[in-house]
């Protein structure tokens, strides 16, 4: 598996663990409050605090049994009240060139699995480092009646022996809308690096 990097800036895209153990992934959360802090410039509450930690361990818990995901990230700049923003990544085995219609297969949601009432909107994405690829953004009432959004990037890149997608949602439309220039410089930076043999 290659290892999936970015030159975004480290102040505001943090790499969030998905291996190692409790000690370890602890001693992250704590850091996580105190870049939170710093970034926001201002001491975040208890419940702040706990509310965080909560989401982060939830989402570390179902990317690494039930996504498999390889790695991923999280949005500082979302407000310490709200959760943060998670994007992770997935890599396939793949040692040819694929046509779009291969790529909106990974960037899309499977029509058996959509949601009632889903929107779907997909649209070519270049990156720097990665070539052509897509990006679909997604909408869709949760059973609670909250809107979710989300948006997947998918790259096929040979050179490399593989394809990525990079995907995240959320559950605040506003919040999200008001990052999507933020997500998208996000997805640009990446790249695929061999990790350590």
């Amino acid at each position: 598996m290659m290892l999936v990097t970015t030159d975004a800036d480290p102040a505001l895209w943090f790499p969030m663990p998905l291996a190692g153990n409790k000690g370890e992934f602890t001693q992250w959360l704590d850091m996580q409050v105190e870049a939170s802090a710093l970034l926001h410039r201002r001491k975040l509450t208890w419940r702040e605090k706990r509310q965080m930690k909560k989401f982060l361990q939830g989402s570390a818990t179902m990317l690494r049994e039930r996504v498999e995901a390889d790695q991923a990230f999280i949005f500082g700049p979302m407000p310490p009240q709200a959760p943060p923003l998670v994007f992770f990544t997935k890599q396939f085995v793949c040692d040819e060139a694929h046509s779009e219609l291969h790529l909106s297969m990974l960037a899309e949601p499977n029509p058996a699995t959509a949601a009632s009432g889903e929107r779907v909107e997909t649209t070519p994405f270049t990156s720097p480092h990665l070539g052509e690829g897509l990006r679909c953004l997604r909408s869709w009432s949760a059973p609670q009646g909250h809107l979710m959004l989300s948006v997947a990037y998918a790259w096929n890149d040979p050179a490399h022996g593989a394809d990525l997608v990079l995907k995240g949602h959320y559950d605040d439309p506003a919040l999200f809308e008001a990052s999507f220039d933020a997500i998208d410089d996000f997805a640009r930076s990446i790249r695929l690096t061999a990790g350590p043999q």
